[in-house]
């Protein structure tokens, strides 16, 4: 059995669902973590509903690292050849 992790935003909730002939309890808490099947029907009508959202974490995974171009260098600039204050 397969879980994949999402992120819970529904109220406060419980279920059991029968995975591959056995069940799994899941607490359902706002604002948490909760591991359920990707494939299930649970999870699918949840993922509808707005309920549940991928975590972070495996959204982390799945994106591809961004290259960014190297910083120009910053030349300040000088003083040479300028007379200073007033005279």
């Amino acid at each position: 059995m397969k879980l994949t992790e999402y992120l819970y935003t529904g109220p406060q909730s419980g279920a059991s669902l029968r995975v591959d002939g056995e069940l799994l309890d899941v607490q359902l808490q706002p604002g948490k973590p909760v591991e359920l099947p990707a494939d299930h029907e649970y999870t699918q009508v949840l993922l509808e509903l707005k309920l549940l959202v991928p975590s972070a974490k495996k959204v982390a995974v799945e994106t591809a690292p961004v290259e960014l171009p190297a910083p120009e260098p910053v030349v300040a600039p000088t003083t040479e050849g300028k007379k200073g204050g007033k005279g």
